[in-house]
């Protein structure tokens, strides 16, 4: 796929009365795209979980923009269960979300166990956010145009495991740490797919993306995985903006009217994957498998069901 189109902040429109949550909002590409839907009159919900670092995000916002809406939701995307009670949370709050944005992630990390025993970049980087999502799709189907929003990498293309989703073995124990990240963007992407086919005819639309090479501290894992990293770590960045421009691609696929137009001219975009800014890339094998993305769901609802944490 070749579409895209070109990026400018006329594209963004005022976003007065539209609500969004964002997960990991308080820094990164997090922070610069809180700030941006703030500044266009968005009521913004970061989740995140450090109230004490979200609220100092927030205040550092409103040195800016003194205006701006913006609540704390805690959550923990470590843990399935402080994910469903800050769903609850923002229940409570609000009746209508128009923006959820996927974001919080980490990046090869040494392996570990979630509290429900999950490999923790897969429980972070996907199964958290699709129980968020399934939590709140209720309320986003009950909003006009809502979207879904989920921040995956061109690493689900070249690190994850070339068969696709390894349903035998998720967690990925005897694999490496740069194999699990790449499978846990695998599963962001073929969850935007699998929301987009079954809603997006409610009206729901559902993309993934790559924001591109961006300086922030994810790259503090890839550091730590391998000595290499260090010495090739200014060459990878070399030129690499920092959030503020590297938050271009997500905003444009959470809020752009030129997204907007080209779902309307081709149904077939909604559930696509973009790189920046608004260009729409074609996937790897295993990230356009319609069967893979419908078997990744129902292991994910069962998988929550076995947790007790989704009915």
């Amino acid at each position: 796929m070749t579409k895209s189109m070109p990026f400018n902040t006329s594209d963004i429109p005022d976003l007065n009365c539209r609500v969004a949550l964002i997960t990991g909002g308080h820094s990164g590409l997090g922070l610069a795209t809180t700030t941006a839907l703030a500044a266009k009159n968005a009521k913004v919900y970061i989740a995140s979980r450090s109230v004490a670092k979200a609220e100092e995000a927030i205040r550092g916002i409103r040195r800016r923009l003194p205006n701006a809406q913006i609540e704390v939701i805690e959550m923990d995307l470590g843990d399935l269960r402080s994910v469903k009670k800050g769903a609850e949370d923002f229940l409570r709050r609000e009746s209508k979300l128009h923006i959820l944005i996927n974001n919080a992630g980490i990046m090869c990390t040494p392996f570990s166990l979630t509290p429900q025993n999950r490999e923790i970049q897969l429980a972070t980087n996907y199964l958290s956010h699709f129980l968020l999502s399934s939590l709140l799709l209720p309320t986003l189907l009950s909003t006009s145009a809502p979207r879904v929003v989920n921040v995956a990498s061109d690493g689900h293309k070249k690190l994850a495991p070339k068969q696709g989703v390894m349903f035998e073995d998720m967690n990925l124990e005897n694999k490496g740490t740069w194999t699990r990240y790449g499978h846990s963007k695998l599963c962001n992407v073929l969850h935007a797919r699998a929301l987009a086919k079954r809603y997006g005819g409610e009206g729901l639309v559902s993309v993934s993306l790559h924001p591109g090479t961006v300086k922030t501290n994810l790259s503090a894992g890839p550091r730590k995985s391998t000595p290499i990293y260090k010495l090739i770590q200014p060459l990878v960045e070399w030129g690499a903006p920092g959030p503020e421009e590297g938050c271009a691609n997500i905003i444009w696929c959470a809020v752009s009217t030129g997204l907007g137009e080209l779902v309307k001219g081709d149904e077939g975009v909604n559930g696509c994957y973009f790189e920046p800014v608004g260009k729409l890339k074609g996937v790897s094998d295993a990230g356009k498998d319609d069967e893979m993305a419908e078997r990744l769901w129902e292991w994910s609802e069962e998988t929550l069901k076995r947790d007790g944490l989704f009915t």
